[in-house]
């Protein structure tokens, strides 16, 4: 049934909808499909710890909407003595109920169920409620995350990994819960045998929505600008459809740099030995080569190494402590990269 007895342990309904004793309907209503939508079954598939806080909010609307119950209940509290006990509702009131706070519910398939009565309530968040999941009553939420880049990083593009906050749409099988199984793994060709290349994905157990944090491939195109937008159908928030993932480019660049238009200007200290016999140096992941002879306060540019196609201007700054300070950080972000100091 919707309410198996009203016990000590209950939850004060306006704390649930963390509305003030004195909210209206209006109000009551508006923080009830606040948090309905965000723990509806739909998008939160699988996770019981979300429907039963969809199930307590839900019991908290329900008794705060009716005028009587909530008199009652602000008169007594969840009494044990008897004095005030949570009403029971029919079918066609939970149906009213779920309609006047535009919450999506697919009421056929709850009757489909034959739950009848009070086991309306059960049957919705019990053996309905795999039914719901999926059922394509909710799309799917957009999510937004950012990638940082080096100037280097943007203006060559590639394949970079983010990091996305579950739940969402598993990368792997892209949701259908299926992957391609290697050599190993499939099964044997022979006389009887059937085609068995794909199983459950093993990056979601076949769930097709991984729960915690999932790291997400991104290919960044060369040339990429700060702010660019990637967006990445299909794997944000599970549901029907799923939604996208969106990927803020940030392009992260020293305090001292300058951007005009497309170009970045700034400041590159050298070694004198630097400076006088020339050498290939790096600035924020960007190769730049420096002829014999070069003197302090020339300009070195490096064309199309800006922001979306512009150029990379430095002015030279022959200075043996900056210098230095340069060539390390060159060394440290080629050793983190993999690549030779």
């Amino acid at each position: 049934m919707y309410h198996r007895g009203v016990t000590a342990a209950k939850r004060d309904p306006y704390e649930v909808l963390g509305v003030p004793r004195d909210a209206d309907l209006e109000a009551i209503k508006r923080a009830y499909r606040q948090q309905a939508m965000l723990y509806h079954p739909d998008r939160n598939p699988g996770d019981a710890a979300a429907e039963e806080r969809f199930k307590e909010v839900s019991e908290a609307y329900a008794l705060l909407r009716d005028p009587e119950a909530r008199a009652r209940y602000d008169s007594y509290g969840h009494a044990p003595s008897g004095a005030f006990t949570t009403p029971t509702y029919t079918p066609d009131q939970w149906h009213e109920m779920f309609r006047e706070a535009e919450v999506p519910v697919d009421w056929s398939r709850v009757m489909a169920s034959g739950a009848t009565g009070n086991a309306v309530f059960d049957a919705l968040f019990g053996v309905v409620a795999g039914m719901l999941r999926g059922s394509g009553l909710l799309p799917g939420e957009t999510r937004e995350v950012t990638l940082d880049l080096t100037l280097g990083e943007a203006v060559r593009g590639g394949t970079k990994r983010v990091r996305v906050p579950g739940p969402s749409v598993c990368a792997v099988c892209r949701g259908s819960g299926r992957a391609a199984l290697d050599a190993a793994a499939a099964a044997p060709a022979g006389p009887f045998s059937v085609d068995a290349t794909t199983g459950a994905c093993p990056a979601c157990d076949g769930r097709g929505v991984r729960r915690g944090t999932a790291l997400v491939d991104v290919v960044v195109p060369a040339g990429a600008k700060d702010n660019t937008k990637l967006r990445l159908r299909g794997l944000g928030g599970p549901g029907s459809p799923p939604g996208d993932l969106m990927v803020d480019v940030a392009v992260r660049l020293p305090a001292t740099a300058e951007v005009r238009g497309r170009d970045v200007h700034d400041d590159l200290p050298l070694l004198p030995w630097q400076a006088s016999r020339g050498a290939v140096v790096d600035y924020e992941g960007v190769e730049v080569e420096v002829p014999p002879g070069t003197t302090d306060g020339g300009t070195l540019v490096v064309k199309g190494a800006g922001l979306g196609g512009g150029d990379l201007r430095l002015t030279v700054d022959v200075d043996l402590v900056g210098g230095a300070l340069r060539a390390a950080r060159g060394w440290l972000r080629k050793l983190a990269s993999g690549g030779n100091p």
